[in-house]
Formats: structure tokens, C-alpha cells, sequence
């Protein structure tokens, strides 16, 4: 079974319960000189301020054996840490042990470690260097971490690959082993994506919609990176949103300029191998207008907010649904002023994910000129492709269709071989579920 080259550990809350928090140990009487000489070990898991004793970390009891099986697997371990104080993080982790599978003692988790990464900066740049030391792919990485705003390594980190992987040590409970195994799944899941790509068989390239993107966004594209921004509304969070229609194309390419964006375009969007799109990629259909599923506020919310809506988001549909991230998204949209559409009428987005796009989307820039030469105006649509591209459909969002009057969409999703309820109630092995997102 495939492995990541490389695994990320945080360390509060990470590695271990609590907060190695440089602002208040080490401040009592009789402190010691430097600060970090007042962390000591009580036993093998619990460490104190010798001088305030509420002031206390404890390592995680599965993290020994999640550091001895990423180093059994000839991975390497690396603690990713934005603290400011790399001697306090650094002493904690000289008392802290696991097991080396290469001599079967105890060793000290910071002479485990391949890389220590403890700055007070942000991850994306911890990453950044580790691939320059490692030489590894960004798809080859892992990360844990309890901050959900961290996952702008999943979504910054490319290029041209699904990009390092993130998983959260959701509500600062403990990291499990489950834990563990659900992010090498997902880590794994990502990998998938690529699986089957050829670049010498053209033939496998396909059309499937446009988008309309500013020329910013586009570079980013190109240059594989994906975007996490406040000016510009993302509501089933960031990645590329397209749809079949070049006509709905052209009107986002001229609703940009509403938010002050550069000049944008139409882009064709083509995965770059037909059968991974249909294969590899799992797919969901939700509803737009459903309590379970609440939409990304990325203009008003905080990094943190925004980025927990996206990770609640993943986790409800993978509990719920069985569709594990990352996925392709459907979901129907609201008619929006002086839409090329009838008034009123709604119709279907496609968001796919930075690690999707980047694995396996291709976009391809056109001038208005040759935006208005398109003979395939709309090469596949969407509510056409339940059955042929194995895309997942809720009862819930069946439901909607039939509320919004949308007879043809309800009788497609369910015709015999459909996909009406599929996954519905199928649960990860490792993971209880979830009857809303709220409970998460």
C-alpha cells in the first residue's frame, strides 16, 4: 500500500494535550535561565512548568505508534511547529519518546525527527523549505495539524500534482490512530487522482466546461497554486467553479469586474484523462439550500472560520455519504441578475478542489474573439452525466429538484442504475455519523 515520503507533525495539541505556550511558563519563582530549562518530565508522558504546575503538556498515547509506523514505512518524520520558541518546543520534544522500529528503543522524538520545522511563521513557508531540502513532491507530504486555517498547505502548495496533503486534529481531542489512518487515506485518496494520467494518449483529453477567471487567477492556475482570498466570494469553498455553458462562462467573465478584478476570461476547462475523471474521482450532487451544508463566508469570517467551514464540509459528506475528499461538487445555483437564462431559473455549478483541479483539470485561456467562435457551446451537461460519470446523488438533493420544480433533474437522478441514494448512510470504518454538521 502507497505511503506518503514525508509526514508533518504540529506539536500543540498535535503531538501533544496542550499549550507549550512560551508567553507564561517559566515565569514563577525560582525560575531558571534560559526559559526552557523549566520544562521538566514528571513520567514518560507528562511534562510541567517547575515553576507553575497548572502549567502541564501530555503526549498524545497513540503518538508513539503513529512516529514508529511513519518510520517503519521509510518515511520521513517532520514536526511543523509555528511556535515562537524553537529551544522551549525543541526541549519538550527531547523528553518526549517513541519507539525506533530500526533498533526497537526509545528514542527521543527530536532525534526522530528528519526535519524540524518550529518558527513562527506560517506552514506554507515551513513546507516550502522542506521541499527544497527533501527534493520531494508535494504530493509526497502529509500533514496533521488542529488548525483548520493550516490547510492553506493543501490548497497553496502545488505545482501541477494533488499537492500536499492535510488532515485535522479536529476539536483538540486526542490524535488517535484512527486519526492517523483517516489521513493516509485521504493522503492516498489524493494520489489516486493521478493514477492512469498519460500524457501521450491526447485522445484522453476532454472537454467537459468553462469558466470565466481573471487573469490572476489564471497565472495561478498555470502556475499550479491554488488561491485562498477575501475579496471574492467562494461559497462551497476555494477551488475552480466551472460550468458546461459557455454562455454562463461569458457572464462571470464580465461579473468579475464587479469585485475589482484584472481583465478576465473564458477558459475551456479539460481533464486531462477522461476515464481517471470518471474512475477515480468520486463525485456528489448536493443541495443548495440545506442546513447540513452551510456555505463559506470567506468575506466575513475569520482564516480559521472559513477554513473549519471547508473541513466540516468534507467531513459531514464522507460520513454521511461516503464520498471522501477530494471530491467533485455539484450543486445547483440561484438564478443571478441578467443571466443569458430564463428568469428564475437555476443552474448547476462544478467546483473542483485545488488538489482535483491540479491533478487533473487543464485550462485553456481565450480571447473574447475566439470565446465567441465556440461550436461546442455546451459539450457536456452536467444533469446529463448522473449515470456516465458516476456522480452521487442524495435523497436530499432529489428532494430539492422536486421542491424547485425541477422534474428532469429528479427523474435522471434516479432512473434504474442511477445513483439516487448512493453512499447515503455509508460511513468511514473510523468515524461515527454525524446527523449534522454542527455535531462535528
Amino acid at each position: 500500500m502507497s505511503f506518503p515520503r514525508l509526514v508533518g507533525l504540529d506539536t500543540d495539541w498535535t503531538i501533544w494535550q496542550g499549550y507549550l505556550n512560551h508567553a507564561s511558563w517559566g515565569f514563577g519563582f525560582g525560575a531558571f535561565v534560559p526559559q526552557e530549562n523549566n520544562i521538566e518530565r514528571v513520567d514518560r508522558w507528562l511534562l510541567r512548568d517547575r515553576t507553575n504546575h497548572n502549567n502541564w503538556i501530555r503526549q498524545y498515547n497513540d503518538i508513539s505508534d503513529v512516529i514508529y509506523d511513519i518510520i517503519n514505512n521509510h518515511a520521513k518524520l517532520a514536526i511543523v511547529s509555528s511556535s515562537p520558541s524553537k529551544p522551549m518546543s525543541d526541549k519538550a520534544l527531547y523528553f518526549l519518546n517513541a519507539i525506533n522500529p530500526q533498533t526497537g528503543t526509545e528514542y527521543s522524538i527530536i532525534h526522530l525527527a528528519h526535519y524540524n520545522e518550529v518558527s513562527n511563521e506560517s506552514k506554507v513557508n515551513h513546507f516550502r523549505r522542506i521541499r527544497q531540502w527533501s527534493q520531494f513532491d508535494y504530493s509526497e507530504m502529509l500533514m496533521f495539524d488542529d488548525e483548520a486555517s493550516n490547510n492553506t498547505v493543501r490548497i497553496t502548495l502545488g505545482p501541477a500534482t494533488s499537492g500536499t496533503s492535510f488532515h485535522l486534529v479536529r476539536n483538540r481531542t486526542t490524535f488517535t490512530w484512527n486519526l492517523y489512518q483517516e489521513g493516509l487515506a485521504a493522503w492516498r485518496q489524493a494520489k489516486n487522482l493521478t493514477i492512469g494520467l498519460n500524457p501521450g494518449f491526447p485522445q484522453n483529453r476532454v472537454l467537459i466546461g468553462y469558466s470565466g477567471l481573471p487573469t490572476s487567477w489564471i497565472n495561478r492556475i498555470y502556475a499550479g497554486e491554488g488561491v485562498v482570498e477575501t475579496t471574492t466570494p467562494y461559497r462551497w469553498g476555494f477551488g475552480l467553479y466551472l460550468t458546461s455553458s459557455i454562455m454562463l462562462a461569458k457572464y462571470f467573465r464580465d461579473w468579475n469586474g464587479n469585485w475589482g478584478s484584472d481583465k478576465s476570461y473564458v477558459c475551456q476547462v479539460f481533464v486531462k484523462d477522461y476515464n481517471a475523471w470518471i474512475n477515480n474521482v468520486p463525485k456528489i450532487w448536493i443541495p443548495e439550500n440545506d442546513g447540513n451544508f452551510p456555505q463559506m463566508n470567506n468575506m466575513n469570517t475569520t482564516a480559521e472560520e472559513t477554513a473549519l467551514n471547508q473541513e466540516n464540509r468534507d467531513a459531514y459528506i464522507a460520513t454521511r455519504f461516503g464520498v471522501r475528499a477530494p471530491y467533485a461538487l455539484f450543486s445547483q445555483h440561484f438564478y443571478m441578475p441578467n443571466m443569458p437564462l430564463p428568469q428564475g431559473e437555476r443552474w448547476t455549478e462544478l467546483v473542483a478542489g485545488t488538489q482535483l483541479y491540479r491533478s487533473l483539470f487543464e485550462i485553456v485561456k481565450l480571447e473574447d474573439w475566439q470565446a465567441d467562435q465556440i461550436v461546442n457551446p455546451d459539450p457536456y451537461p452536467f444533469g446529463w452525466q448522473f449515470q456516465s460519470w458516476k456522480i452521487n446523488v442524495p435523497s436530499v438533493t432529489r428532494e430539492e429538484f422536486l421542491r424547485c420544480g425541477e422534474q428532469i433533474l429528479f427523474n435522471l437522478s434516479g432512473r434504474d442504475g442511477g445513483t439516487k441514494d448512493s453512499g447515503e448512510g455509508i460511513a468511514p470504518e473510523t468515524s461515527p455519523v454525524k446527523e449534522t454538521l454542527s455535531e462535528l
